[in-house]
């Protein structure tokens, strides 16, 4: 009988074969294949085949150690996940009210979410600077340090400057009996929120950058039957790091020094990250695999193959067309009278039902067709985006207005988190070996800078009707029924070119040899074309937002 190694790819030269005694582990018999039975090899047969069966031994452990995450040298790359969730649970309850109670207006709202959301537009630069240079002989390690020591400086020098505390007061602008925030003094302005929260996300997004690099490394090591499972267990964590935080975070922020505590939080957190970190194992490098003018020609090599554009504009154009609606924060606080807790309590919900369609897929809907799963999703969130018209006009079939919001919005997270780990394994599968930074995060760029745009182009709607501040507190909802529709029916519209979406992995795989051009000079700069200005064109809106609320319509 052949060896388990024989099994797992040392067969041999046909004639010898390896044999191993389980009853002594590690000790290998090297016999020929004759009629008479097994014959010794000679000494230095044996030796060289010892020697080849080890080092594919050794090579098969060392393989297998680096996608077990739980073991001390890697145990940074899944916390890095878990810290992020953290950190971003304990902050995003506040950038989702702290805005309005400062008296942000819509399009402002909009912008600080997209704001702290941008930094994710520029990974490429940041997966580009790790692979090309190094710091201190390592790629990896001092990067993610820098992120979070940027992140923790930008939250101290808030603490330092501004008064975080809140006093509330009953409300009497609508009948709900809600209540109103009076900022004191000293709370920072809109424009210095919206910077210091731009500036802690860089840092966030640079550690974040670094740690997908880290996955698309060890992804390479993964079967087929477990391709996906470093990245499900990854965002996983990321999602219960949220879950963990989020409602303590919007406990907290209800009372009085509410954005003090979180803020403060904000800045502790990531130094519990920095022992892991220490630990991480990490090859020294003295020169790059490739210099930086090679990798941009990889990159650019990349870009122009067909099974990289073609998906990846999909992935582009999704991103572009998902447009909220801008006022529906607005109208749910000064129309429907909402809390900052019943706001926040949305925001975890559509959290955790998110992690939940990630984990969904992982163990019920792995073996569909990603393109099923596209078409299906985006129909289900275009019917339920409607469902929002009945919320507007009231009619929630006798539901308290909150709970049917909750569910509203809760399905549409839900049917997102479904298509998040198909993406994440399409964009790994086109990762090329010797710049998994910059090309992984150029992909994951892709979609960052669509959803960037997208956030632009819903505050330019804002203007198409009247949907301001005075207008929906006074009960004016027309004109945000006519922005729904419009929303909805863009968020739709990719059905039209879904078959840009391959169906599986060996469905890309089949993209380079399907008889049709597989590089293309035109693709390649279209693609990188729509990502460049994507990422200009909702930078200036968001500056514009911020700079000079109002200028395309709204409050």
């Amino acid at each position: 009988k052949y060896s388990k190694l024989v099994r797992q790819g040392i067969p041999g030269d046909g004639h010898h074969r390896l044999e191993h005694d389980d009853t002594d582990e590690g000790d290998f018999e090297l016999s020929t294949i004759s009629e008479g039975g097994p014959e010794m090899f000679q000494e230095n047969e044996g030796v060289d085949m010892i020697q080849k069966a080890q080092a594919s031994l050794e090579d098969g452990e060392r393989a297998k150690r680096r996608i077990q995450l739980w073991r001390l040298e890697n145990l940074a790359v899944p916390l890095c996940y878990f810290t992020v969730g953290l950190v971003q649970g304990i902050a995003y309850p506040l950038i989702n009210v702290y805005p309005l109670d400062l008296g942000a207006t819509e399009a402002q709202q909009t912008t600080i979410w997209f704001l702290k959301g941008f930094p994710s537009c520029l990974k490429i630069l940041f997966g580009f600077l790790s692979d090309s240079v190094p710091l201190f002989g390592y790629r990896r390690k001092p990067y993610m340090f820098l992120g979070w020591m940027i992140a923790t400086a930008s939250m101290l020098v808030l603490l330092s400057t501004s008064d975080l505390s809140l006093e509330r007061v009953a409300s009497g602008e609508n009948n709900t009996g809600s209540e109103a925030v009076v900022p004191p003094v000293g709370a920072p302005s809109v424009l210095f929120l919206s910077s210091i929260f731009f500036i802690w996300a860089l840092g966030i997004w640079w550690a974040d950058v670094i740690a997908d690099s880290l996955v698309a490394e060890k992804c390479k090591y993964e079967t087929d039957a477990d391709r996906g499972n470093l990245q499900v267990c990854c965002y996983a964590l990321r999602g219960c790091g949220l879950a963990v935080t989020m409602p303590i975070s919007s406990f907290t922020y209800s009372t009085h020094d509410g954005p003090w505590y979180i803020i403060t939080a904000a800045a502790t957190i990531p130094l519990f990250h920095l022992p892991f970190l220490y630990h991480l194992q990490e090859t020294r490098v003295v020169i790059p695999e490739f210099s930086a003018r090679e990798q941009l020609q990889q990159l650019w090599k990349t870009a122009c193959s067909r099974v990289v554009w073609q998906p990846m504009m999909f992935v582009f154009t999704y991103g572009v067309f998902y447009v909220s609606n801008a006022a529906w924060r607005e109208f749910l606080k000064s129309g429907l009278g909402f809390t900052a807790n019943q706001l926040n309590a949305l925001l975890f919900f559509g959290g955790a039902l998110s992690v939940s369609g990630v984990a969904v897929y992982k163990f019920i809907l792995i073996r569909w067709s990603w393109r099923t799963l596209f078409i299906i999703g985006i129909i289900f969130n275009g019917v339920f985006s409607l469902l929002q018209i009945l919320l507007i006009r009231g009619q929630t079939f006798g539901l308290d207005p909150f709970l049917f919001a909750l569910g509203d919005e809760g399905v549409m997270d839900f049917l997102l988190g479904t298509h998040l780990i198909p993406l994440a394994v399409m964009m790994v599968h086109l990762v090329p070996p010797g710049i998994e930074g910059a090309s992984y995060a150029l992909f994951t760029t892709t979609l960052n800078a669509a959803v960037g745009v997208a956030s632009g182009l819903s505050t330019m709607l804002l203007g198409i009707w009247d949907v301001s501040k005075e207008t929906l507190t006074a009960g004016g909802v027309t004109g945000l029924t006519k922005l729904t529709f419009l929303t909805t029916a863009i968020q739709v519209a990719p059905l039209l070119w879904v078959r840009l979406v391959p169906h599986s992995v060996s469905d890309l795989d089949r993209l380079k040899t399907g008889g049709v051009a597989s590089s293309s000079t035109l693709g390649g700069a279209v693609y990188l074309g729509c990502v460049l200005m994507s990422i200009i064109f909702a930078l200036f809106i968001a500056i514009m937002n911020v700079v000079s609320p109002g200028w395309m319509g709204g409050s």
